[in-house]
């Protein structure tokens, strides 16, 4: 799931908004909240979410200086500017940094969820370039994730992980659903099983042998397969199942 947090100085506006159940529907966790945003930003640069849904005016700090700061401070996490006021200035500044989109007080569920689908393309799109060229944001999962790519044939756990690099299994799990949007089971599934697409492409070496390499026993690996590809590994071979 995708992590959001949600800042506005109404706490009834606050409340309505993250007790929205869409966010739950469309792949959204909210991971922290505030009516301040000054302790807003403290927690938004430790929590790292995925986005900021930030009230425009607000006493001390408006939505779009804290995007600024932020912003300063090398957050690369979408924003979405909640607003009832019309404010050309603001919104020019807003847009200028790469801002999201704006929401219109009262926001109705119609526009919400046709905001967290499109915003959805655009985090997860962020995610599949970090992964696939150069890695994540993060030194730590990118030495994981190369260890992993280099040893699919083991029998890797997040208890196995955590005592190779020294590293809490929650926070590993934390380090792949920040960075890269999923858990630690669904990337080595989705690891495993496009290694073996390639293999079977690329190379002529059994179906047998290239469930060991991606570590698999041969009846699992055609069944998790099968699942994926929505075809067995033979028929992806023969160009039966694309």
């Amino acid at each position: 799931m995708f992590r959001a947090y949600v800042v506005d100085d109404e706490p009834n506006v606050l409340e309505n908004l993250t007790g929205n159940p869409l966010f739950i529907d469309c792949g959204y966790k909210i991971a922290g909240s505030s009516t301040d945003p000054i302790e807003a930003m403290n927690e938004i640069k430790r929590i790292i979410p995925d986005v900021v849904f930030t009230d425009l005016k607000m006493p001390g700090l408006s939505g779009v200086e804290l995007m600024e700061q932020l912003r300063e401070r090398g957050a690369e996490c979408e924003f979405v500017i909640i607003s009832a006021h019309g404010d050309f200035e603001a919104s020019r500044r807003f847009f200028k940094m790469k801002g999201f989109d704006y929401l219109t007080k009262p926001v109705s569920d119609e526009e919400l969820q046709s905001l967290l689908g499109r915003l959805s393309g655009r985090i997860a799109g962020k995610k599949a370039s970090l992964s696939t060229h150069g890695g994540t944001s993060s030194p730590e999962l990118n030495r994981i994730i190369a260890f992993l790519e280099k040893s699919l044939e083991e029998k890797h756990t997040l208890e196995s992980l955590s005592e190779k690099f020294d590293i809490n299994a929650t926070y590993i799990c934390h380090l792949f659903s920040v960075n890269l949007g999923t858990t630690f089971v669904s990337y080595m599934t989705k690891l495993r099983m496009e290694t073996a697409a390639d293999l079977l492409k690329g190379t002529r070496k059994s179906v047998k042998e290239i469930a060991g390499i991606c570590g698999y026993d041969y009846l699992y690996f055609v069944q998790v397969f099968k699942k994926y590809h929505a075809c067995t590994p033979t028929a992806f071979r023969e160009g039966r199942g694309e």
